[in-house]
């Protein structure tokens, strides 16, 4: 149960909380999501209206309509600050990346306050009569605002609050849905029955897209590009989801009840609307297929989505609930291995390095000339850092979805880095890299999953185990190290590590690469099947020469081997934890939003650890179901000094000898792990002092 007449609700999945405005009460309740309890009761003001999370600072904030302020909520301590605007909030916005909320008011001149996030100062922007609904292009860095009295579009350049231009649309225009990707904006008109759209570089309508029926309400899947839209018939008492592509209707979709709200997760393609009574609809994106759910009462329903978890959250006016879907896992994915091969080189062509607090999308399929299928789902990757200087972080994520709360690269110190990605595709195959600081970046490719077929393969976790150790003993898989500018074929299937007669086509591998002579520079180290040509990529970089480990799948060359060419001398250790061969008993790929599932900076007492860790991975906020027997983290450790070594394994076993990396000078350091589990947990330990963060971006299971 919530508060009285719950109106508006929204979610922060980086903390896995929901927020839900109890318009009666003036209050919001505070759902912990784990278990669906509500936690906290905090005040707002008087007839609050509209919610926003901003997941990055994990403040939320409230438009109180008749208080005529924001509420600025802490999403730690629950303290609340009141932050007058114009009368009569509304609508609500946040730009999380420049950390500014917008809160249209004033409904007889109309205005937008602009506050600040940082510092809580408000600027306010004159617009037309009546402002309700926002729309936000980040990467235009625009504003969009409909003015329902005057049936126009106001447009604010978010950079220096200025009114850009004014544009005409159908007549009482209550929502708007910017795709930032076509630059293209969505305006739905009550009483003309058509959705306006918006040419976000002239600002002029390029199309009014007739409907016939009255919409209602609309929502943008950035993956598919696909606009649903729905409305309601007055004259047959009929109901229906329109789907916009680009500036053209593709499809109809009737359905069984008024549609009053509706969420889209782009993860799994799913669409959800309610009804205001009892009743949801979910449309499947893939085969527009539909499929009722009944939820509680509530004639003003909201809606809202934690894509980390996939659970979708209705409010119910009527009954005082909340409803919850959890949805079904994504579609199984199975391995493609590929010849490695380099995607993007920010160094050589294009538009250069990427610009500091800047980021910018790749197409992948179309790049590198690598083969890459347009059927490809999620990317097996390399990504490198080439610093301009200090770089915070790299984050790396799906096209189209909101920037996570998630860092794939970290150099602090400006030095160039590698680290292993599994990463889904986005809007037309493309994943979006960010930069804090500028630097040009290179993504080399090595396979890619896709729904199972004829050529695929499904993936078989190890107990990680140590299959090449250059440091001792001799033999092929053993002493001496490697000789710089010098190829050298391992045959991995002599080691133990690895079972017999399995058909392999590909390993899940991780690489440490130990200076020899210790301090010794090595450059880069490259990997690729045996038997084949060196490809121009590398998988790990050292040149400061310290301690590196990066993960990396590596397809099987001749014999099942596999190569690797050092720039110089270098002593490789090389650790196993699976591989992808046909056949049947193996594991699919089910990727996820990227998920926050451990940070021991906001755990406990927040200081750092030493020694062993148990991370409850599918009891955390990520939520990976029980039936996941492996995990993908992006594992990253903040050391007090220096950190000889981090291991992760399967909980319940013991200890093997294996690192998954190396921080011995001290600095952040990030890899990649695909981690075996046996009961929903792993175990991680470290050798030193340290912060560890576990970010998951996907699951094995069968």
């Amino acid at each position: 149960m919530t508060g009285r007449f719950p109106v508006a609700i929204a979610v922060n999945q980086a903390t896995n909380r929901i927020y839900i405005v109890n318009q009666q009460d003036y209050t919001v309740s505070v759902i912990d999501g784990s278990n669906d309890s509500v936690i906290a009761t905090v005040p707002s003001g008087y007839e609050s209206f509209s919610i926003a999370v901003n997941p990055i600072t994990n403040l939320i904030y409230v438009t109180n309509f008749l208080g005529n302020d924001v509420t600025v909520i802490d999403g730690v301590t629950h303290a609340t600050k009141a932050v007058p605007v114009g009368s009569y909030p509304v609508g609500i916005a946040i730009d999380t990346a420049a950390n500014k909320i917008y809160v249209t008011n004033d409904f007889q001149t109309g205005a937008v306050t602009v506050i600040d996030g940082a510092t809580n100062a408000t600027h306010s922007v004159a617009v037309g009569k009546n402002p309700n609904a926002l729309g936000i292009n980040p990467v235009t860095k625009t504003i969009y605002v409909t003015n329902s009295q005057e049936n126009t579009v106001s447009v604010i350049d978010a950079t220096t609050f200025t009114i850009k231009g004014t544009i005409v649309v159908g007549s009482g225009p209550p929502n708007v849905v910017v795709n930032p990707l076509t630059n293209r904006v969505y305006v739905a008109s009550y009483s003309d029955q058509n959705v306006s759209v918006i040419n976000g570089a002239s600002n002029t309508v390029e199309a009014t897209i007739p409907l016939g029926v009255t919409p209602k309400v609309m929502a943008l899947n950035p993956v598919t590009n696909f606009v649903y839209v729905g409305s309601i018939d007055y004259n047959s008492q009929t109901y229906n989801v329109t789907r916009i592509s680009d500036t053209q209707i593709v499809g109809v979709i009737a359905i069984h009840g008024s549609p009053k709200a509706i969420v889209v997760n782009p993860v799994t393609n799913k669409i959800y609307l309610a009804d205001g009574d009892t009743q949801m609809t979910m449309i499947n994106g893939a085969d527009n297929t539909i499929h009722e759910l009944t939820i509680g009462y509530g004639y003003a329903p909201a809606m809202a989505i934690n894509l980390a978890i996939n659970r979708v959250y209705t409010a119910n006016s009527n009954d005082n609930t909340v409803s919850v879907v959890a949805e079904a896992n994504s579609s199984p994915l199975q391995f493609i291995s590929l010849p490695p091969c380099r995607l993007v080189d920010t160094r050589h062509g294009g538009g250069g390095a990427i610009q500091g607090g800047t980021s910018q999308s790749f197409t992948i399929p179309q790049l590198g000339g690598c083969n890459v299928s347009n059927a490809a789902s999620v990317y097996s990757l390399n990504v490198m850092v080439v610093p301009h200087g200090g770089l915070a972080y790299v984050s790396l994520w799906p096209t189209g979805e909101d920037q996570p709360l998630v860092s794939t690269v970290n150099s602090i110190d400006g030095r160039i880095k590698a680290n292993a990605a599994i990463m889904p595709a986005g809007y037309q195959g493309a994943v979006t890299v960010y930069v804090t600081n500028t630097t040009d970046v290179i993504l080399d490719i090595n396979g890619y999953f896709q729904s199972a077929g004829v050529d695929t393969n499904q993936f078989f976790p190890l107990a990680p185990c140590r299959v090449v150790d250059t440091r001792h003993g001799s033999g092929d898989l053993k002493d001496p190290f490697l000789v710089g500018r010098v190829e050298r074929d391992f045959p991995v299937l002599e080691s133990t590590c690895i079972p017999q007669g399995a058909n392999i086509q590909a390993y899940s591998f991780n690489f440490t690469a130990v200076p020899h002579p210790s301090g010794h520079a090595l450059g880069y180290l490259s990997v690729w099947p045996a038997g084949g040509q060196r490809p121009v990529v590398s998988t790990l970089n050292n040149l400061t020469g310290t301690i590196v480990a990066n993960a990396a799948i590596v397809p099987a060359g001749s014999g099942g081997g596999i190569a690797v060419y050092p720039e110089q001398d270098t002593d490789l250790v090389i650790d196993i934890n699976g591989y992808f061969a046909a056949g049947p008993n193996g594991l699919s790929l089910y990727p996820a939003a990227p998920c926050r599932a451990i940070d021991t900076r906001r755990v406990g007492n927040g200081q750092p650890f030493s020694g062993d860790l148990i991370v409850n991975v599918g009891g955390s906020i990520c939520g990976p179901p029980g039936t996941a027997e492996a995990y993908v983290f992006n594992a990253t450790v903040v050391p007090t000094g220096s950190l000889g070594y981090l291991t992760l394994w399967p909980n319940g076993q013991s200890m093997p000898v294996v690192s998954t990396l190396n921080a011995v000078d001290g600095w952040i350091t990030s890899n990649m792990a695909i981690v075996p589990t046996m009961n929903g947990s792993i175990d991680a330990y470290v050798s030193g002092l340290t912060q560890l963060i576990l970010d998951i971006s996907s699951y094995f299971a069968p």
